[in-house]
């Protein structure tokens, strides 16, 4: 089953290959062998090339893009909390994909140092994201492969994934070229809705679910409200935490608004600083 097969009119929404409206659990994989891999070229007027200083301004322009951040700031932010325990390793660590046309770094992918042994595993996949622009440009594979060699030029036999169900389509992506789900805790849910998404062989081992406990009602009731809002494109994020009920919007300029959910739709207050 598509993704748009199962979409009721309550969740017939425009999606993007990060889809904020679906309900967030963390998800982990793994690649076992990085000595065993399938290449993907890059196409032809692309090139990759490492970071180097002052590059920072580049990788969260590249994430601002994608949508996995809706400011400059918090960008920074989790630049800095990431990577700076070995940021003296980043020139030989982290890749960009540059448009050799237009010299512009257009997607980024990093091979994090551990701080500590998670699971048997030291090294990590973070933070892979290719400019909303160039998606759909045959990069994904190419980046994605590059960065398991590089892994393994690194001394690296075995590596780790972090992501979550928001960013669907890099999860089947990285199914599709040889990662392995990792269970923790027993908790399927996060499966649960990628299987029921992509249909993946690699997830017989659950369940698919219904669409009620795929999608948060909440959230895209918001994305609907914000699309009303907007005409040109924009990026947000949805703070759930601690009762904050805030949403943060980037379109030309930054706004923050406090959400109120009312029985069947939402309010949205704009703050003022």
């Amino acid at each position: 089953m598509s993704k748009a097969e199962f979409l009721t009119d309550e969740f017939s929404l425009p999606v993007d290959n990060i889809d904020k409206t679906l309900y967030y659990y963390a998800l982990t994989l793994t690649y076992e062998n990085t000595n065993q891999l399938v290449e993907y070229k890059l196409p032809e007027d692309f090139s990759f090339v490492f970071y180097k200083k002052g590059d920072i301004k580049d990788w969260v322009n590249i994430h601002i893009s994608s949508k996995e951040f809706s400011n400059y700031k918090k960008g920074i932010e989790y630049f800095h909390s990431f990577f700076d325990s070995f940021k003296e390793e980043l020139g030989k660590r982290c890749l960009f994909v540059v448009d050799n046309k237009t010299k512009e770094k257009i997607a980024t992918a990093i091979i994090s140092k551990l701080t500590k042994d998670e699971y048997g595993y030291e090294a990590a996949v973070d933070f892979v994201a290719i400019k909303k622009e160039y998606q759909g440009r045959n990069l994904s594979k190419s980046l994605i492969s590059r960065i398991i060699k590089l892994a393994n030029e690194l001394g690296y036999n075995k590596i780790i994934l972090h992501t979550q169900t928001h960013t669907w389509l890099v999860v089947k992506i990285c199914l599709d070229m040889g990662f392995e789900p990792l269970i923790l805790n027993n908790d399927y849910r996060g499966w649960q809705i990628i299987k029921t998404i992509t249909n993946h062989e690699k997830l017989n081992f659950v369940n698919s679910i219904s669409v009620d406990k795929i999608y948060s009602k909440t959230a895209r009731r918001i994305y609907k409200k914000l699309k009303s809002m907007y005409d040109t494109d924009f990026n947000y994020t949805i703070w759930y935490k601690n009762n904050l009920n805030l949403v943060y919007v980037l379109e030309k300029e930054e706004h923050i608004f406090k959400y109120y959910k009312g029985f069947d739709d939402v309010y949205l207050e704009e703050l003022k600083e």
